[in-house]
């Protein structure tokens, strides 16, 4: 009975969520949210650093102020203001069970900017984030709702639009709804990696010119790929060779018409013979499980070369739910065996790429691996874990790591201006999914400057960036998501606080803003206030490039004023600046 119910039941939940729609990716919903053509310089999924993008990218010409349409009827169901992620952004629901998001704006229409301002005023805050109730802002398609910017933390104007199911919040593809953006340009790719599964597996690749490649556990390969005739094959490879467990990765883009940006692919398909290895298909994911990007990807690979390279293969603790695969990608080799393999990675448009290659099958030999007993201890990727060494401690939560993992430690001198010494914890090769506690022993830290400490992590060039740290019981105690080394040290500085268009006495009667920059050297930014003739002030803050706005909007009368500015760090650092001014 449940095999005969379970999948109506499933079906069933589908269609109510997205409000009675027999396809979840309707084609006559939505308008595009631009007059412009659409060209894209991000797509859904496309690869970022620790996440998956969850919409379009849509250019504006490298203008800022091009209005926003609603892509469909519906109402303002949320506003959010920050200085950073999307910035100003907007969210509409819609009756057909979906939610639309715009992101980067420059400001809101007249109405929700008026009513945005007086929760700021309020709220004596730039950044909120409300809901208005339902039938506050209902909205028509294709009405002006906002107009594109470049807040937050977009590195360039541009429209970030995305389309959710608004039952579960999952961003969904919006290029599978039909939206008018031209693509007849198939996706290209660059390189294939072989991997050998660490059960003594191995791989053997004979080159046209060169010694051959030994792949072995922790030794993956990556070869060069060229194009002849429309399809790509291997370059510089004679043959493939391999006994056990292999596994394979890709490097591949998408490029859509009018944009050379390099995009995320749909779907990856390869074949091995008419056994189907591995299928992913990009169509929805949660918030809640895009880190596990750095299980989907060959992690170490974009860290050293910034290539991003998809694996083929399932690591034990991927829970992404692109796979459409009941196996976990890895083939299978034995002596004398031939399989021809096919990679088929294709866009949302239709457009495909083809890779084949050959793999044949030969003797298991023996394969060194190398000496394992550089690490320190073997952390369980399923089970909490505690890492102890002299001044240190590590505590991992079940399911921190994607894999089991032998972690490597090595303790240093202290360097100048270190309260301890520098604690090197395994490499920045290897991801973290959970955030793990450390816990760092500060005996040398004088007691005066404990409230000033925090724990840094330094990187191979010297540069020194903060984890931020509170002090308990002789330890600095701080939570981190990726390895590295680190050390307890002070911050003692407060931030800079630089004026950029005002200065005591000057007058400001011909401007219309007052502008700031703000920034830290070390603990960061906590948090600032403004106050004009010791009224709170609303300054707009956008954190990537440190400025503060206060534009004049009718509130400051003519005739001579005071602006105070207080801006703190994370560790309680306080910077101040004065000005009278006139207006």
């Amino acid at each position: 009975m449940k095999r005969i119910f379970g999948p109506l039941l499933a079906a069933l939940a589908l269609l109510l969520s997205f409000g009675g729609h027999k396809d979840p990716f309707p084609k006559d919903v939505f308008r595009s949210p631009l007059d412009v053509p659409l060209t894209l310089a991000g797509n859904f999924a496309e690869m970022r650093s620790n996440h998956f993008h969850a919409g379009l990218d849509l250019k504006t010409g490298n203008r800022i102020g091009l209005p926003v349409h609603a892509a469909a009827d519906g109402w303002v169901s949320r506003i959010k203001v920050s200085p950073t992620g999307y910035g100003l952004a907007l969210y509409v629901d819609h009756p057909e069970g979906y939610t639309t998001v715009y992101g980067h704006l420059s400001r809101f229409a007249d109405s929700l900017g008026a009513y945005v301002k007086r929760l700021q005023y309020r709220e004596r805050s730039f950044a909120i984030d409300t809901y208005p109730p339902r039938g506050r802002f209902p909205v028509k398609q294709g009405e002006v709702i906002a107009f594109s910017g470049n807040t937050g933390s977009s590195g360039g104007p541009h429209l970030h639009f995305e389309i959710r199911d608004a039952a579960t919040e999952e961003p969904l593809n919006p290029l599978l709804f039909g939206l008018p953006v031209k693509d007849t340009r198939p996706p290209k790719i660059f390189r294939l990696k072989v991997y050998a599964a660490k059960d003594g597996s191995f791989a053997r690749i004979e080159r046209q010119s060169g010694p051959p490649i030994l792949v072995r556990p922790g030794a993956p390969a990556t070869l060069r790929v060229t194009r002849e005739n429309g399809a790509y094959r291997l370059r510089d490879v004679r043959r493939i060779q391999a006994h056990g467990r292999i596994g394979f990765g890709i490097q591949t883009h998408d490029y859509h018409d009018g944009s050379n940006n390099r995009l995320g692919v749909f779907r990856i398909r390869l074949d091995a013979d008419d056994e189907t290895l591995f299928r992913s298909e990009v169509d929805r994911f949660s918030f809640a499980q895009t880190r596990y990007i750095n299980a989907h990807v060959d992690y170490a690979e974009h860290e050293r070369s910034r290539r991003w390279v998809q694996r083929s293969f399932l690591l034990p603790g991927n829970r992404l739910p692109f796979y459409r695969t009941e196996n976990r990608g890895f083939l299978n080799v034995s002596e004398g065996m031939r399989r021809r393999l096919t990679y088929t990675v294709e866009d949302a448009a239709g457009n495909r790429a083809r890779l084949a290659f050959e793999v044949e099958g030969t003797a298991a030999r023996p394969v060194s691996v190398g000496d394992a007993s550089g690490y320190a201890a073997v952390i369980p990727r399923a089970r909490p874990a505690v890492f102890r060494r002299e001044g240190l401690r590590v505590s991992f939560p079940a399911y921190a790591l994607y894999e089991d993992l032998e972690l490597r430690y090595q303790a240093l001198p202290p360097k100048d201006g270190a309260f301890s010494r520098l604690h090197a914890v395994h490499d920045a090769f290897t991801p973290v999914h959970k955030s793990l506690t450390l816990d760092l022993r500060a005996d040398a830290l004088p007691k005066a400057l404990r409230r000033r400490a925090l724990i840094a992590r330094v990187d191979p060039k010297g540069n020194v960036s903060s984890v931020g740290g509170a002090f308990r019981n002789g330890f600095l105690e701080t939570r981190v998501r990726s390895f590295g080394t680190f050390f307890v040290t002070v911050d003692t500085l407060a931030p800079d606080i630089r004026p950029l268009n005002i200065r005591p006495g000057k007058s400001m009667r011909g401007l219309s803003s007052i502008r700031l920059r703000i920034k830290d050297d070390l603990a960061g930014i906590a948090s600032y206030v403004g106050y004009i003739d010791g009224e709170w002030t609303l300054f707009a803050y956008d954190a990537k490039t440190g400025t503060l706005v206060h534009t004049f909007d009718g509130r400051i009368a003519a005739g001579p004023h005071t602006l105070s500015m207080i801006v703190t760090d994370r560790v309680g650092n306080v910077a101040r600046y004065e000005a009278a001014f006139t207006r």
